[in-house]
């Protein structure tokens, strides 16, 4: 029976989270704070889904029994105090977004828990004058773990990159791809071992979940909390006003209600006749801002320890407000009732054995060099800020930046820059408190890029490219198959690029990224491309959007969508497709779109999401900058020729004026010179020149000549 039971339970999650999400989210407006727009929290409406069945009401029914007797031990003093430490472990499900919070993040979260729950937050000391000297230190503590189930040392946190994040709907699919997917250990994290938090980008609609104590998940990962990555501490995506969700929802899977009863909907009159099991907490029907004057009940009385009518306790962490700040004896009670029950399996959670089996019991020594950077790809002069993720409990750090500035620190998160380019290894020596040493080197780790870049016209047809990635272009696929160069299917010439969109996730990402372009001499610029693409069926929701970057790829902002209804250039097919001269659709985004990104390290992407459908082809890449009146009032007609080259690379142009001092310089992909020639003059009117190519290595490369009046540069790729 046990074992049905279980699977019925895996079942009332999928169908309830599916049932919710199946084409839009539905979200109800009541169940959300002032000024936001996710539920706040959805315990109770997935605790009522659960009470459907009439075998868990009774199991539930029967187990709230057990929990009641114990509380009422604990409020007639028959139990010994005692500080009970909960083992914490953050799995962290993204995308390669701002869900993948940071470890600081993380820390953070965990620091305010210990804070609410010991009563060290300051702000308690000045509760509503009626609840003067009622906030209790719930005497319970949180601790990241250090082992994981397997005893494999690791840092508390789990990190897995999937589209689920984004899938809120069905809650045990997230909790299969942690298991599946996440870097640590692929199995089950018991949830009578350790309190499991799923960090995710949808929590159904809510900022966060959970379920209160119960038998039928007590040993499953469904026995943790979900929670939205901007609802997780006070720093990072989150802020003050949303650091107070996990305390909230700690307190459900402690058995707590809401302040007005058990269910997800405050402002209800009725809930004045509905009680949340805990006596010294005043009857309230909930209140989704901070009104300190709230009185929605005048039978305060009715539960016994109130002898007059008295204002609401919005100031509670269970309530909806903004001002959240205690607990009540009470509800410390009934908390400390279920770690000491064996219902959900909480009376495991805080034992010796269990503290020895995740790492609680002893100091956390070094087990692991890690290192983390917001962007691994940069460009030259930019700053990268270098975070140590090693654990456990390192004191010195010693890093090493060969070709960085500066090419050593000491310092815990160094900030470094990087001149040239390349890509460059990271060394990084950690000792711990108790002084093990461990050394980590990381090849490759931070790839630096040209800037400027090269100067336009760029046109890529992807005929001398064999392979992605390659050094015009860089790929993002986290999952599956991404953009790569194939010999089929082309708009001209041989070669495209093809996203095999049929082998993936739906909902996973992909993005074919452009190395730096110097557009800072271009007066306007645009791009055009050509692209292909099959729906299977009417119902997909495939898009392809472009970004352009004027900080190197920093940060990035939409110039085109072309969205669902209008991304099909052929019929629906669900067979293997080559795309013909009339399956191939132009696209051009006009110069208006680009006019605040003439900057030398502009960088431009496709990003394409997986809707479900076919294939998709993209090909005959042109970006076209014009020269500023300045420049043309000096130089043009600017032409390299043959391109690509073999031998003798000719050079002509039209100058206006003479050039003094002129100077060829001839620059390979890593911005290295590698041929100079010093000219006797420039003379106004046309010029030609020749340059020997024989002496440099198949590649691209970047010609420029410069004078003291004018500096002219152009792209050639030598066979």
């Amino acid at each position: 029976m046990r074992v049905l039971i279980t699977t019925f339970l895996l079942m009332i999650f999928q169908i309830s989270f599916f049932s919710q999400n199946s084409i839009s989210k539905k979200i109800d407006l009541s169940n959300c704070r002032d000024g936001e727009s996710v539920e706040y929290c959805k315990t109770h409406k997935l605790m009522n889904k659960l009470k459907e069945d009439p075998e868990f009401v009774r199991e539930y029914n029967a187990s709230q029994i057990v929990l009641k007797k114990i509380e009422n031990q604990i409020a007639n003093g028959n139990q010994n105090r005692v500080i009970y430490t909960i083992p914490l472990v953050f799995h962290v499900l993204h995308n390669g977004g701002p869900e993948n919070i940071s470890r600081a993040q993380i820390e953070d979260a965990v620091a305010l828990l210990n804070r609410d729950y010991r009563l060290q937050n300051a702000d308690a000391n000045n509760v509503q004058s009626v609840f003067a000297g009622m906030p209790a230190d719930i005497e319970i503590e949180f601790q990241l773990a250090t082992k994981a189930p397997n005893g494999q040392c690791f840092s508390g946190i789990t990190r897995t990159q999937s589209p689920l994040t984004n899938s809120g709907a069905n809650g045990q699919n997230q909790v299969s791809a942690i298991i599946a997917g996440n870097d640590v250990f692929n199995g089950s994290w018991p949830g009578n071992k350790y309190l499991n938090i799923m960090v995710v980008n949808d929590a159904d609609g809510a900022a966060g979940y959970t379920t209160n104590p119960n038998n039928w998940s007590g040993t499953s990962m469904n026995n943790g909390i979900w929670v939205l990555h901007d609802y997780v501490g006070s720093i990072g995506t989150s802020d003050t006003y949303s650091s107070r969700t996990l305390t909230h929802e700690v307190g459900h899977w402690l058995n707590l209600d809401h302040l007005w009863g058990n269910n997800n909907n405050p402002g209800n009159a009725s809930s004045c006749s509905q009680d949340d099991a805990v006596d010294d907490t005043p009857r309230c029907i909930g209140v989704t801002s901070c009104n300190l004057n709230s009185n929605t009940c005048s039978n305060d009385a009715a539960d016994g320890y109130w002898t007059s009518d008295v204002i609401d306790n919005v100031e509670n962490y269970m309530e909806y407000s903004y001002c959240n700040k205690m607990f009540t004896n009470g509800q410390k009670n009934r908390m400390r009732a279920a770690l000491l029950s064996s219902v959900g399996g909480r009376n495991n959670i805080w034992t010796s054995s269990n503290q020895i089996a995740t790492g609680l019991n002893s100091t956390p020594s070094l087990c692991a060099v890690d290192i983390r950077v917001e962007r691994d790809i940069v460009c030259g002069g930019d700053d990268v800020q270098f975070f140590d993720e090693s654990y456990n409990n390192i004191v010195s750090w010693n890093w090493s930046f060969p070709n960085g500035t500066p090419n050593s620190s000491t310092n815990q998160n160094p900030m470094v820059s990087y001149s040239g380019s390349g890509d460059f290894d990271i060394t990084l020596e950690v000792t711990d408190a108790l002084g093990n040493t461990m050394t980590q080197t990381f090849p490759n780790f931070i790839s630096v890029i040209g800037n400027p870049g090269y100067p336009p016209p760029i046109y890529e047809g992807f005929e001398n490219i064999a392979s992605l990635p390659s050094n015009d272009w860089t790929i993002y696929n986290p999952e599956g198959p991404g953009f790569d160069v194939v010999a089929t299917g082309s708009a001209s010439g041989a070669k495209s690029v093809k996203l095999d969109n049929s082998q993936g996730q739906n909902g996973s990402v992909d993005e074919l990224i452009s190395n730096t372009i110097d557009l800072s001499n271009s007066a306007a610029a645009s791009i055009s491309f050509k692209y292909a693409f099959a729906k299977r069926n009417s119902g997909n929701s495939d898009y392809l959007q472009i970004f352009a970057s004027k900080d190197c790829g920093e940060s990035w902002f939409m110039r085109k969508n072309i969205s669902t209804s209008i991304l099909g250039t052929m019929a629906n097919t669900n067979s293997n497709f080559t795309p013909s001269g009339s399956d191939w659709k132009t696209i051009v985004i006009s110069p208006s779109s680009f006019s605040n990104y003439l900057v030398s390290d502009f960088r431009f992407k496709f990003k394409f999401v997986n809707g479900g459908g076919n294939d998709l082809y993209i090909d005959d890449i042109n970006l076209s900058g014009s020269l500023s009146i300045e420049e043309t009032e000096k130089v043009y007609d600017f032409k390299v020729y043959p391109n690509p080259v073999v031998e003798n690379l000719l050079v002509s142009f039209n100058s206006l004026i003479n050039l003094s001092n002129p100077l060829i310089e001839v620059y390979d992909a890593t911005g290295r010179i590698v041929k100079s020639i010093n000219l006797k003059n420039i003379l106004k009117g046309e010029n030609n020149l020749e340059v020997s190519s024989s002496d440099l290595d198949s590649g691209w490369y970047i010609l420029k000549i410069i004078s003291d009046e004018k500096s002219i540069s152009t792209k050639f790729l030598k066979q």
